[in-house]
């Protein structure tokens, strides 16, 4: 008679470390953040959709001034899901399960925090914002509206960001989307609902968003609590003081965070300098080029999706110290954001002229965003290297080297701005912006090979 065995230990739940690299299995955690990624301007297409249809074209310009100083705030804190989606990437490829746990309790509280020292100081800080824009009184008038309601759901929004860098800094994307399905059935329902029926208009639309904000937070914090119990509960270790309060950890999150918000801020300064010189150029362009832009956020967000997942799978083979999986992992999410920029690219120029026509009744809006149409289909093409590229530096951590990169070609498009505007209008204004994306994604190019010569 055999002597008893002991059984073999049950494996253990699967993270980005340890996911089979394939292009089945890169689509399979790309498709769910796609989808979330898609859903999440869905907030403001639908106000843009509401109060378009039923308001007028001040009011229309108005949320688009207003949505570019709400994304001024809220994006420019978007280290919030960056640090803690490569922290934690690199911490599950190096199967550290307290550190883990240890990133979300850490980057939650701290977004939650930020969005109440905004609600608490908007009086001072909203005039300094528009004070930039220079757009007619009007226009301020909406955007101020819009705002001041958007504002409650900021730390909710700010929470939510940290969560989605938690689940895909281990490769749990489809929780992403749940979270975000969540936020858009609230928003869908609210928002008509504040403006046709209640009539509350711009403020409606903002308050229903803030409400759709909270509830994708709770909806976030069960999905999270649901995974950690999937991955044997709750670990002392990652709420302890020692954890959480550790030296070496707070420098490297405070590293990271702080590079990660100056390169946020050159990028959201950039976006914002746009969107201002927009207004410039009068309250029908403003309202047509707001249009465009949603497009451009839409299309950006499905291509990121690749490099989200290239955050997870290069942020665990560089935890891991392997270099034959990191270029595995970068050529295999490279070349599904490459094929995604073409049909993007397509999509946006045959699809987008009847999108146009549904979201506005205004011939002049509707000829405006025509007119300029085609640049915006041209941005994916021009793009999706730089988006690719700041997945990986992202999960890598290699954040000084992206402040640096995000500085030089944030410099590059003001030169560009500043030669082109005044020779061809708004064409030279958009001519421009196009050139900003080819100079993101040289600038950090150039640290490439300093990332594959750290895992030597």
């Amino acid at each position: 008679m055999e002597p008893n065995k002991a059984k073999p230990a049950a494996p253990a739940p699967p993270h980005g470390g340890g996911m089979v690299l394939s292009r089945k299995n890169i689509f399979m955690q790309s498709w769910p953040i796609m989808l979330a990624n898609a859903a999440a301007p869905i907030v403001g297409l639908v106000d843009t959709f509401v109060i378009g249809r039923y308001s007028n074209t001040a009011a229309l310009a108005g949320i688009g001034l207003g949505a570019a100083i709400y994304a001024l705030i809220y994006v420019s804190f978007g280290f919030l899901r960056m640090s803690t989606a490569g922290l934690t990437a690199q911490s599950d490829g190096a199967n550290d399960g307290n550190a883990v746990q240890a990133h979300i309790f850490r980057a939650v509280p701290l977004g939650l925090a930020i969005g109440l020292f905004f609600i608490l100081t908007q009086a001072l800080l909203l005039p300094l914002a528009f004070g930039f824009s220079k757009a007619e009184e009007s226009l301020e008038t909406a955007a101020q509206i819009y705002i001041s309601a958007r504002l409650w759901g900021l730390p909710a929004m700010l929470g939510s960001i940290a969560l989605m860098g938690w689940f895909i800094g281990i490769s749990r994307t489809g929780l992403a989307l749940k979270m975000q399905i969540v936020l858009n059935l609230i928003n869908i329902i609210l928002s008509p609902l504040f403006v046709i029926i209640f009539g509350w208009g711009l403020y409606g639309v903002g308050i229903a968003s803030a409400i759709a904000e909270w509830g994708g937070l709770v909806a976030g914090a069960v999905l999270a609590w649901g995974e950690i119990k999937r991955r044997g509960g709750l670990r002392p270790g990652a709420l302890s003081r020692k954890a959480l309060l550790n030296p070496a950890e707070l420098r490297k999150l405070a590293a990271a965070n702080s590079n990660i918000f100056i390169r946020t801020i050159c990028l959201t300064f950039a976006f914002a300098f746009f969107a201002y010189a927009a207004a410039r150029e009068g309250e029908v362009f403003l309202a047509g080029n707001h249009i465009l832009l949603q497009l451009i956020t839409i299309t950006a967000l499905i291509l990121d999706a690749f490099a989200h997942t290239a955050e997870a799978v290069t942020g665990a083979a560089y935890g891991a110290k392997n270099r034959a999986r990191f270029d595995k992992a970068v050529r295999l999410t490279s070349e599904f954001s490459m094929l995604f920029g073409v049909l993007t690219s397509a999509a946006i120029f045959w699809l987008a002229p009847y999108l146009i026509a549904m979201l506005t009744h205004d011939p002049l809006v509707v000829a405006s965003a025509r007119e300029f149409l085609p640049y915006c289909a041209l941005v994916p093409l021009l793009g999706f290297a730089a988006w690719q590229l700041d997945g990986i530096f992202i999960g890598t951590t290699r954040t000084r080297d992206m402040r640096n990169a995000a500085i030089a070609a944030m410099l590059i498009y003001l030169t560009a701005h500043y030669s082109l505007t005044p020779r061809w209008g708004a064409h030279g204004l958009w001519a421009a912006f196009l050139i900003y994306y080819p100079a993101r994604a040289l600038t950090l190019g150039f640290y490439y090979p300093r990332v594959r010569r750290a895992m030597a």
